[in-house]
Formats: C-alpha cells, sequence, structure tokens
C-alpha cells in the first residue's frame, strides 16, 4: 500500500482526532520496524515532487500497513530532513509513543509516601488511570489474559512516565509479569501472556538457513544473588540496605558467582523504622522474594545458549508468520533442534512483504547441548 499522511493529533475528550491530507504516491522506500516489547518505527523516503511534499512535516502523522495481518497503524513524524536532491527522508514513531508524554503523579497528594497495590495488569491499569494519573484523560484503552497478580508500585509509590510503567523499567508490568508481551493496535494496548502463536515453521540448516551460528556464554551466570539498596528513614535519613546473600536454586555455576541486586526502586514503597528497626526484617524479606523472583525471571542460573540464523533465503516463505511467534530451528551439523521466538520485525509497506525477521532466544537444554556436542565435537 501507498502510505497515506494525515494532520497532526488533537486531544479532544478522551481520544485524538485528525484529518487527512494525501497519499504519498510518489514515495520510494516506507518500512515499518517492530522489536517484540520494544521499538515500533517507521521510516520513509519521498520526492520533493509529492503533491503534499510541504504537509510533510514534525508532529503530523504517516498511516501504513505494518505487517501482513494487522490493519493499518498511525505513526507519528519525529524528524524530517531535506537533501539537495529532493530526497524527503521521515522518521516516525508509533504513535504507542504518546504514552510517554501521560505522567503517573505517583501519588504525590497523598501524606503517607507508602503505597503499593495488589492486582492483575487489568486491576494495575484500572486503579492507575483512575486515581493516579495527572494532565486529564487517558486516550488509550488496555486489556489482559493474564490473571496473576503482583505487589505494583510503579507510577503509584513515584511519579513517572505511562511508557515506563507499562514496560523498560525495573518494576514495569513486563518486568512484574515477566514473559508477557505488548501488542499495540493504534490506541488499543494488549498485554498478553503469549502474544504469538506456534508457527510450525521450520528453519533448517542448508534448506532455508544459509548460515548459522550457535554460541554459549556463562557471562551472565550466577550462583547467588545479593539483594542491596537505599531505603528512606523515618527521620529522613538514607538508609543502605542489605538482605542476606542467597544460593539461586538449579543454578549451573561449577564455582561461587554473585549478582549485586539493586532493589532500591522497590524500596520506594517502604519508610524504614530507623528509630527501632521494627520493620527491617520486613523489608528484607521483601527485598529477598523479589529478588528470588528476578533471579528466576531472568534465568540468573542458567547458561545463556543461543542461535543465530539468517533468514533471507526463507522471508518469502514466512508471510503468515509475525512478531512473537515461534518457528523450530534445526541444526543438522549441530545435532541441535530449538524452538526460538521471532523477535524483531521489518516490513517493506509498499512492496507488502518482509525484508528482515530476527529469530532470537531459542529453547535448548543445556544436557541436549552436552551431549550434541559430545556427539558432534562441537567447539
Amino acid at each position: 500500500m501507498q502510505p497515506i499522511l494525515y494532520s497532526s493529533f488533537t486531544l479532544s475528550g478522551n481520544s485524538y482526532h485528525y484529518n487527512i491530507v494525501g497519499v504519498l504516491t510518489h514515495c520510494t522506500k516506507c518500512e515499518v520496524h517492530e522489536i517484540r516489547n520494544g521499538a515500533y518505527t517507521l521510516s520513509l523516503e519521498t520526492t520533493v515532487n509529492e503533491e503534499s511534499a510541504d504537509r510533510i512535516l514534525a508532529q503530523n502523522v504517516i498511516a501504513a500497513k505494518p505487517n501482513p495481518t494487522d490493519p493499518i497503524q498511525f505513526f507519528e513524524i519525529q524528524k524530517t530532513t531535506r537533501s539537495l536532491d529532493g530526497i524527503i527522508k521521515v522518521e516516525a514513531k508509533h504513535i504507542k509513543h504518546l504514552c510517554f508524554q501521560i505522567c503517573s503523579d505517583g501519588g504525590l497528594d497523598f501524606s503517607d509516601s507508602i503505597y503499593t497495590y495488589t492486582g492483575t495488569p487489568q486491576q494495575v491499569w484500572n486503579k492507575l488511570v483512575s486515581d493516579f494519573i495527572t494532565g486529564g484523560s487517558v486516550p488509550f484503552t488496555f486489556s489482559s489474559n493474564i490473571s496473576s497478580t503482583r505487589a505494583f508500585y510503579l507510577g503509584m509509590n513515584t511519579a513517572e512516565m505511562l511508557g515506563n510503567i507499562l514496560g523498560g523499567k525495573e518494576g514495569s508490568f513486563t518486568d512484574m509479569w515477566a514473559g508477557g508481551e505488548f501488542y499495540w493496535n493504534n490506541f488499543a494496548i494488549e498485554f498478553k501472556s503469549q502474544r504469538g502463536r506456534n508457527s510450525g515453521f521450520r528453519l533448517r540448516y542448508g534448506s532455508n538457513i544459509s548460515s548459522a551460528i550457535q554460541s554459549e556464554s556463562c557471562e551472565s551466570m550466577y550462583s547467588h544473588v545479593l539483594p542491596y539498596g537505599k531505603v528512606t528513614g523515618e527521620s529522613q535519613k538514607t538508609i543502605n540496605f542489605f538482605a542476606p546473600r542467597f544460593e539461586i536454586t538449579g543454578h549451573q555455576c561449577q564455582s561461587d558467582k554473585t549478582f549485586m541486586l539493586d532493589c532500591t526502586s522497590l524500596l520506594d514503597a517502604y519508610v524504614a523504622d530507623d528509630r527501632h528497626g521494627t520493620n527491617y526484617g520486613e523489608i528484607r524479606a521483601a527485598m529477598t522474594a523479589y529478588a528470588q523472583q528476578y533471579a528466576q525471571n531472568n534465568g540468573l542460573g542458567q547458561l545463556n545458549i543461543s542461535i543465530k540464523v539468517d533468514v533471507r533465503a526463507a522471508l518469502d516463505e514466512m508471510t503468515e508468520i509475525g512478531l512473537c511467534d515461534t518457528v523450530d530451528v534445526i541444526l543438522d551439523n549441530f545435532g541441535t533442534t530449538a524452538t526460538a521466538k521471532i523477535v524483531d520485525v521489518t516490513y517493506d509497506v509498499l512492496l507488502e512483504r518482509w525484508t528482515k525477521i530476527v529469530v532470537g532466544a531459542p529453547t535448548v537444554t543445556v544436557a541436549d547441548l552436552i551431549l550434541n556436542k559430545r556427539r558432534y565435537n562441537i567447539q
């Protein structure tokens, strides 16, 4: 499809409004790039011969189809450049970035600075929007199929941008509900236990994979965790807190290696009784529980194994595959089969086809890898 240019958004009530300017018929390049729980951007090139060239400005909006299956999405222009040869280049962000313009006041009106809320993602969102968001209505809707509850504090105990509350920061939705995946459909936000599906598609070295590299790393593998952080006392003094170092259950380290976990953001929800120390045990217990969950969610005790593949030859076969879908990676020469997730995609809007698909974080058991190494003498 040809991308469409719109005027800038204007907020009315709890929704945004915009007007069409025109279709960018002279567009020579338009690509949408999305990373799992990360960046969602559009890059475009057109010429000064474009009828609406003078309206291609920062804060205006481009509508484009981001992949083979999703509906048209809106991207706000962040930057434009015009060269002497008449080429106009545009960089735009998906309108989800407007979440970073919405602020939670963190309960600053409360006399008590301690505030946490236990609930599901949907319940936490509802609480944030109803009681903590400052500066007007939130134009985004939110839904989630995750039913587990967490003690949540980010944005409720401290001032924070809504975008950071959702993901990308310690204590955010993607941190507290590890494994959750966001799906963005313009102003509709879905936080899913699993965004993608098991595609059943097979990437086989020598068939539809032109190259492959298997690697393992123990740089981020640890045997123990030492939680630490800073907490404010009732006397308004800052106190350095440490919880007991603990051993990670089932770790694969052959020697002791300690991970220092900064729990300061968690401790924002506490005020220490620095006169009598009555709640020191409670604070240390919370730090330990948080650190144990962190170690489990981030695989601190596990060997980091990955398989990098070049799937350029398979792109035309992968039209029905999308971000967060899983594929089977078969490396006969390594004797390894892995289930891997699509974590990074780039889509050509004009030609309506993938230009890049990145497969990451394959699931391979260490026992299988050791067995395969012995069998195939992998170095």
